[in-house]
């Protein structure tokens, strides 16, 4: 997610939005990023790391913090919503089951920028699913759901989206019939 110039750093901890994978693991189903294979651990922060020497199109730069201001690593987040929108949509790898919006608590070394904001750890703070499959399957976050057939109503801003291969899914067979 492209969030913009660095404005400032700081350590405060924050909450923005951001889009997920729902991918199928050995360990079940697990919140993914949506362009990197990372599966997001139950439990426990997720902690950055930088990727740049992985593109080959990129800049070579020297050892920098994560994030860093002249980089674009860390875990990204926007402020608003329709600014993670697009990320809903996108990789199809073989095990995606789906794709949630939903808010991230972001700590430890925090860059605000134009959009949102870049940080050094994560961890998922509410999800909007599109069922309550999804919404069962990804409890073991603890982070607060919502779903059109969970007993909390969906957030109007809720775009939880089947992916390409979704029918092939018993989730969104199920979902379908209603």
């Amino acid at each position: 997610m492209e969030t913009g110039l660095t404005l400032r750093e700081s350590s405060r901890p924050v909450t923005g939005w951001r889009a997920w994978v729902v991918t199928e693991t050995a360990a079940g189903r697990r919140l993914g990023s949506v362009l990197h294979d990372l599966a997001w651990p139950h439990g426990g922060a997720v902690v950055a790391e930088c990727r740049r020497h992985e593109d080959p199109f990129a800049d070579v730069i020297g050892p920098h913090p994560v994030p860093g201001a002249e980089c674009n690593c860390g875990f990204h987040a926007a402020r608003d919503p329709v600014d993670a929108l697009s990320y809903a949509r996108g990789r199809d790898e073989p095990g995606t089951v789906c794709r949630v919006l939903g808010e991230v608590l972001l700590w430890g070394h925090v860059l605000e920028t134009e959009g949102g904001w870049r940080a050094s750890h994560a961890y998922p703070a509410r999800l909007y699913v599109p069922d309550a499959a999804v919404a069962a399957a990804l409890a073991g976050y603890g982070a607060a759901v919502s779903c059109a057939e969970c007993a909390s109503l969906s957030s109007p801003t809720c775009t939880a989206t089947p992916s390409p291969s979704a029918p092939r899914s018993p989730i969104w067979r199920t979902a379908s019939r209603t």
